[in-house]
Order: C-alpha cells, then structure tokens, then sequence
C-alpha cells in the first residue's frame, strides 16, 4: 500500500531528468476530440487528425513532504498502416508509437494484466521477471520466449535484454529514484518508452480507466472501452446496493511486528470500504502527500477493535501475530468476521495477484469487499479476500 506515493514520486521525478521541463508541456498542444475518459485524473486521450494524443501527468511532492506538483508528458499514437503523423510545434518532443504494438516490454506486473484483460499478453517479449501470477506469462519466461528485464520496485530495467527483445514499446514504471537515468538512456538507444502512472491514480477506478490507453496500444479501443463500460456499471450497482444499508464499523489493519500495525487510512484502498458500506474507524482526511497507509501502534488500535464487526486483518507483508490479545477485544474474532487479502497469491512464485489483476478489475475486489461486510449482498465466491482463522490471518 506504502507504494503508491513513491511511485508517483519516482515516476515524475523520471520525466524531469528525461527532459521533460525544457519539452513543450501538455497544455501547449491544441486539443483535439476528447475521448472522455471519467475517472482517470493522470491520462486523457484526445483524437486528432491521423492520431491520438495521450497527455499524462503524474504527481511528484518535494522532499520535504510538502508542495505537490505535475510533470507532463506527451505520447502521439499513430496507426501503423497510415502515413506519418502530421505533428503541430507543440508535439515535435512527443513520444511517437506506431499502433497497434506487436511486441511490448513491461516491468510491472499490472501491465500484464492489462495486456491478458485484452487478449494481447501474446504480445509481451519482456516482462520483469518469474513474479506474474498469470501462468501462461510464467512457463514463458522460464522456457526463454519472454526475456526478464527486472521488476520496477526491485531493479532498473536490463537494457541489453530490451534491445535483444526489440519491442515496439517499452511500458516503463519506476518505483527508485536512482533508476530515473535509465528511462532517458534507453530513449538514446532508440527504445521507444512510454512512463505510465496507472498505479498512482488517486481512485480504483482511475487506474483501471487507463485500459483504454492499452486498447488504443493494442488495436483493441473498442474491447477496452466495452471493458471499463461494464466495470465501472458493477462497481455503480455494488456501491448503490450497499448505500442502501446500515454502515458497518471496520478495520483495515494487520500487524507489523511487535506493537506495529499496519493500517489502511485513506486512498483509493480505503475507499473499498466506503464504497461497500464500511465504516472505517481508521480513517485519515485525504492528502495526496501522504501514502493510503500508516503505521500504526496497538495503543492507537485498542481503542477501535472492540467497535470492529469486519476486520481486514490478514495480509501478504504481515509478520506473524505474537497473540490473539488485540483483535480478540472485536466482534469480528468472535463472529468469525476476519479476512485477509491473499486470496489469489501463489507463495511458491512470490506472485500476487493483489498487485496485477486486481488493479485492473475494481469490480471484483469490490465484490469482495461488499460480500465481507453485507454477505447477502453479493452470491458470488470471494477473489482476493478470503476468511481467515483466528491467529493465522494469511
């Protein structure tokens, strides 16, 4: 959860050393047909003549923590059988991308699942390694078809297997600054990358919106936007049918070692429990300097568990629990009303698929979350939560 901010940081942070202050800025192209995208604050998509405009703009704060500003940058998406795009002054250091791709790199895992939503992961010939949930995407890599570059939060990418693998696109994501000077590196041996910020979207929506940049990557506009269409009504019925009932007092916690707790406060995370008729009793005012989660101690949790009735408690970062003695003061471990978010992990691999798929598909998450709190409402098997026993929580 902690992730989220630091992306964005990084990510930003990464356009300012590629140049993308002494670049024209997105506000100086005339805009074309806005393709309407709803929830997305960091993408929006315009149609021009012979091509579209992607404008992206991610959030970086300094390092004090405080002032929070937007970096730009400009990616022109052009069809592969039609003439070179015709670019105004304003565009003449945008990104260029012959659509549709055929052979895309990526170093997150969420790119993949975008890619698998679309049918297109056949496309992928880089990916950043074995961590994928997807098994197809998997045996692919250990049998040598796809290459590994390196995952974003762990390595910059490897650029002698990205010019090996010759992609179309480079989907590029930073999660350390000290990576930053590779995305302008691999700009200068001829990689087309395109920094993408689906992850630093501010709500669940906003980042799965931005399958309908990958559809125009793909040649699949009209299955993404079809795609988001009925994910966004899921989520408007879910959320509608919850605000029908009673709210029902919530944790999101899971311990940290020691007297640590750590505890979903605000975000697009702690927006699932809103949504699915939750009372988070943890909740913080919003700040987009600020990270979802915090870290909490058991004297700032006491005083809430015994108003909990659902606690999220179980998680695939937590540390062992040295006692039962906090949570057992909630109605929840008494009515056997804990979850954990490790309902689809593969412990083997190390792959969750709580940061791949489940970025994509907001519906299904808050499904789960709505059937943990108001279990009439929704008759459908849990995806990423999962009931857990008292004490074990994974």
């Amino acid at each position: 959860m902690k992730r989220r901010g630091f992306l964005a940081s990084a990510a930003s942070l990464a356009l300012v050393g590629c140049g993308s202050q002494t670049s024209p800025s997105a506000d100086d192209a005339a805009p074309g047909e806005n393709l309407g995208l709803r929830h997305a604050r960091y993408l929006t998509l315009e149609r021009h003549d012979g091509f579209i405009l992607a404008r992206m703009k991610a959030p970086v704060a300094d390092q004090s923590g405080g002032q929070v500003e937007e970096r730009s940058d400009l990616v022109v998406l052009a069809p592969r059988d039609g003439p070179e795009p015709r670019l105004p002054a304003a565009l003449a250091h945008a990104t260029v991308v012959r659509t549709p791709v055929a052979r895309i790199a990526s170093n997150a895992a969420s790119d993949e699942a975008f890619l698998g939503q679309l049918e297109a992961k056949d496309r992928l010939v880089a990916v950043g390694g074995l961590g994928s949930y997807d098994d197809e995407i998997r045996d692919a890599v250990v049998a040598g078809r796809i290459g590994q570059i390196g995952y974003n939060w762990h390595s910059p990418p490897n650029l002698d297997v990205l010019l090996a693998s010759r992609p179309d696109v480079f989907l590029m994501r930073l999660s350390d600054l000290a990576h930053t000077p590779v995305l302008d590196r691999a700009r200068a041996l001829g990689l087309t990358v395109v920094p993408t910020f689906a992850e630093d979207e501010p709500s669940y929506l906003g980042r799965a919106e931005w399958v309908r940049l990958y559809g125009v990557l793909t040649g699949r506009e009209a299955e993404a936007d079809r795609l988001f269409n009925g994910i966004e009504q899921r989520v408007t019925s879910l959320k509608s049918a919850a605000a029908a009932r009673p709210q029902s007092p919530v944790l999101w916690a899971y311990p940290n070692g020691g007297d640590r707790w750590v505890a979903t406060v605000r975000g697009a995370e702690a927006s699932y429990l809103s949504d699915a008729g939750g009372r988070n009793l943890l909740q913080r005012a919003e700040d987009a300097r600020k990270w979802s989660s915090e870290t909490l101690s058991t004297e700032q949790i006491l005083p809430v568990a015994d108003k909990a009735e659902v606690w999220i408690i179980g998680d695939m970062h937590m540390a062992p629990p040295r006692s039962t003695a906090v949570e057992a003061a909630s109605p929840a471990f008494r009515n056997d009303r804990l979850f954990s978010n490790t309902g689809r992990t593969n412990p083997r691999t190390d792959a969750y698929d709580w940061y791949q798929l489940a970025l994509v598909r907001p519906d299904w998450v808050l499904a789960d979350f709505v059937k943990a709190i108001h279990p009439d409402l929704v008759d459908e098997p849990f995806r990423y939560l999962k009931p857990v026993p008292r004490g074990v929580y994974r």
